[in-house]
């Protein structure tokens, strides 16, 4: 059987490989497709049909979707090694006069960041906005800056440039969620792919 699935960019990285390759070894026939998108459009496509499970950043919602949340992930900071900023977990004010490096406007992360930052009643100023978290850690490495970034992007390696990571305080979390369509039939190989997933709680 097939089962389509739609994340972000920073989970398929980080989370689904080993999750995929498992699956692969216990259940040879199975066909899991990953595509990659920003939270709306894998809503859409997943009220469409065209997808069968998203797994998405919280907040989703939509008349027809099941949402159920996963697992949480703690936002930290990625310095370059050199960077002059404390040490131990920065606070917004920490980082107003050193160059943000940010996820591109709209996204669910990005809104997350910047709401982190509004409350502590300061405004994200980012030099650059990028879509890929990979870029990120580059640009990060190369001294332009620093970035938030969820901690699974960061907790599976040593980064190889050196990067200081550290927490936040107040500290910044996101909820990841499994979205389904309420009347979408459970297959065999959905239901195996969900209880893969479920075991990453």
């Amino acid at each position: 059987g097939r089962v389509a699935i739609g994340t972000g960019a920073t989970a398929c990285i980080h989370l689904l490989p080993p999750l995929l390759g498992q699956l692969r070894q216990r259940f040879p026939q199975l066909d899991v497709r990953v595509s990659t998108g920003n939270t709306l459009d894998v809503l859409r496509a997943v009220e469409d049909n065209r997808l069968d499970l998203g797994l998405v950043t919280l907040p989703a919602s939509g008349r027809n979707l099941q949402v159920e949340p996963l697992l949480e992930d703690a936002f930290v900071a990625l310095l370059p090694p050199a960077s002059s900023l404390p040490t131990g977990a920065l606070a917004p004010a920490d980082l107003a006069e050193t160059p943000l490096l940010a996820f591109e406007t709209g996204s669910s992360t990005r809104l997350l960041i910047d709401d982190w930052f509004r409350r502590a009643g300061q405004a994200s100023r980012p030099v650059m906005e990028l879509g890929s978290i990979e870029a990120l850690k580059e640009l990060v490495a190369a001294g332009l800056g620093y970035s938030l970034v969820p901690g699974i992007a960061v907790a599976t390696e040593h980064h190889r440039h050196g990067l200081r990571v550290q927490s936040l305080t107040p500290p910044l979390t996101r909820t990841l969620a499994l979205v389904l369509r309420r009347d979408k039939p459970l297959s065999r190989p959905l239901q195996q792919v969900l209880e893969a997933l479920r075991q990453l709680r």
